[in-house]
């Protein structure tokens, strides 16, 4: 089965499965035709605090959610809005 890893930084780490062994990330079995979207309802990953998105390092919008698929070796990071100064 296909799988990728998906990464949560900042306060977004309290999402981390208890057994995740990375520090940021855990691998997550790919269904087939999973999206973005999918992944985010699937985790449990409350939309309104989701403000940054990148697959394998570009961005993703959320407009495109829906429609943008995951396939196996996928890296897709999280982050909330941070502030800071």
């Amino acid at each position: 089965m296909a799988k990728m890893t998906v990464k949560l930084f900042a306060t977004m780490m309290i999402y981390l499965p208890v057994n995740s062994t990375k520090s940021h990330g855990f691998d997550y079995q790919l269904k087939d035709e999973t999206t973005v979207g999918y992944l985010i309802d699937d985790l449990k990953l409350p939309r309104n605090v989701i403000h940054l998105v990148l697959l394998n390092g570009i961005y993703v919008c959320m407009q495109n959610f829906e429609t943008t698929m995951l396939k196996d070796g996928d890296v897709l990071a999280f982050w909330p809005q941070v502030a800071g100064g």
